[in-house]
């Protein structure tokens, strides 16, 4: 039987922290970055991609939680993906000197339900090669394992920080992600890429503009901020063209144009409307 049925296993706590760090403010499209794995393992078939993340408890409201709800709810829409969410369960630490007691949570069970899942699906044969998405040692011995029972396990991480050299040693190959960014993922909103306007961009580029302020609305006020790419990708309106492609076209032209600006809040880029109620068309009724 030839190596053509591919299955991915991703640590999402791992693989997020590192896309971040290796792809800064671009977006990435984890359809296309699995199409793109597959092909580089010399597969033909993406059987299905596990996502394995913990989901923060009730008393952690706020971006952080939205943010990855959204992005978890974007990535099962991707055929063929399946997220297993995890509830981070809270714990508290006293420091030894001043006896301040300070709250965390931390993942639960993540890990093992991602070894037990690579194990079982090997030993019922519904893959050939698995992809694992994490640089964590504690995955050596599952690795090992799957080789003996003759599947074969690439790991793919962005780059060589973060990964265990153990981990490499075990796996039967490497992908490097961050050395293959521009196939599955695009340039930051400001780059000035764009597509050719449309005959209706004005038309289009207004309503853009309206909905943005809709957003920035919604989310101030919880104080949050409307990213840039979540706006292009996930902002649902019945009024705007889904066409990611257009939406950002019209981004790139309203902030050249100086209507819509980008501004950085935590290290991550968002974007904002410079005030124009003529183009608004909002009054005091409204």
């Amino acid at each position: 039987m030839s190596s053509s049925r591919v299955a991915c296993f991703i640590d999402g706590k791992n693989h997020m922290k590192d896309l971040r760090r290796a792809a800064g403010d671009r977006w990435v499209d984890h359809r296309e970055l699995l199409d793109w794995v597959v092909e580089q393992v010399g597969g033909e078939d993406l059987v299905a991609a596990h996502y394995y993340t913990g989901v923060p408890t009730h008393s952690e409201e706020g971006h952080a939680r939205r943010t990855l709800t959204d992005l978890l709810a974007d990535v099962e829409r991707i055929p063929g993906m399946f997220v297993h969410r995890f509830p981070r369960h809270a714990g508290t630490w006293q420091c030894g000197s001043c006896h301040q007691v300070e709250t965390f949570t931390r993942e639960k069970r993540v890990d093992t339900s991602l070894v037990a899942d690579m194990v079982y699906f090997a030993a019922i044969d519904a893959f050939d090669v698995a992809v694992l998405f994490s640089g964590d040692l504690d995955f050596a011995p599952a690795v090992e394992t799957l080789h003996r029972m003759g599947k074969k396990v690439w790991v793919a991480n962005f780059g060589k920080i973060g990964i265990s050299k153990g981990l490499v040693r075990s796996a039967w190959s490497t992908l490097d992600l961050s050395e293959n960014l521009t196939d599955f993922s695009s340039e930051p909103l400001g780059s000035g890429v764009a597509s050719e306007a449309p005959a209706d961009a004005s038309e289009l580029d207004d309503l853009v503009y309206r909905e943005l302020a809709r957003a920035e609305a919604h989310f101030g006020t919880g104080g949050g901020f409307v990213g840039g790419h979540y706006f292009v990708h996930r902002w649902k309106s019945h009024d705007l063209v889904a066409d990611a492609d257009a939406r950002r076209g019209a981004l790139e032209r309203l902030i050249e144009d100086g209507r819509v600006e980008r501004y950085e809040v935590e290290g991550k880029s968002a974007i904002r409307v410079v005030q124009e109620d003529d183009v608004l068309g909002f009054s005091d009724e409204d």
